[in-house]
């Protein structure tokens, strides 16, 4: 559906504070790369790396290595890191996402449509194919940038993840 330029997929940072206390500098981590164009390879393997980090102290050097990994320019990574550059960005996607009545993660909305927790895809298509048939507009006017969404801009369905890492 993304590659038919039928879906947009937009990614918000929602990090569930209280009990995964480095879930803010993942979100942060993954937005450092994205300025250096692999956000959505940070994603993944901070997803696919959370019991290497998940509770611990030493989080944000996890977080360098994977940029390594990635052959980010290092001291960019870093000081974009250690400076908590999206540090207001995360906090924003965070407000925008109880602003839309999510509580956990991952929750999505689809043309604004809620569909909560970890979804089979079978889940989407049905909805993705009632969108696409004509069944309601928009409800939620998500703002893409350039490296969190994925599809075209003016795709007629538009599924938005608020999501942390952990």
């Amino acid at each position: 559906y993304i590659d038919s330029g039928q879906v947009q997929y937009v990614f918000r940072n929602f990090p569930l504070y209280s009990i995964h206390p480095q879930a803010q500098k993942a979100s942060e981590a993954a937005e450092c790369a994205g300025e250096q164009g692999t956000f959505w390879e940070m994603h993944d393997l901070l997803f696919e790396g959370q019991e290497s980090w998940s509770g611990s102290q030493d989080a944000v050097n996890t977080f360098k290595g994977l940029a390594g990994e990635l052959d980010l320019d290092q001291a960019q990574f870093d000081a974009c890191l250690d400076d908590g550059t999206y540090a207001d960005k995360v906090t924003a996607d965070y407000q925008e996402g109880v602003t839309e009545g999510v509580s956990g993660t991952p929750a999505f909305r689809v043309n604004g449509i809620p569909l909560s927790g970890a979804q089979p895809f079978e889940a989407f298509q049905q909805q993705i194919e009632y969108l696409l048939a004509g069944g309601g507009p928009p409800t939620l006017e998500v703002e893409a940038d350039s490296y969190r969404s994925m599809g075209q801009a003016d795709a007629p369905v538009v599924i938005t993840e608020f999501s942390d890492f952990q």
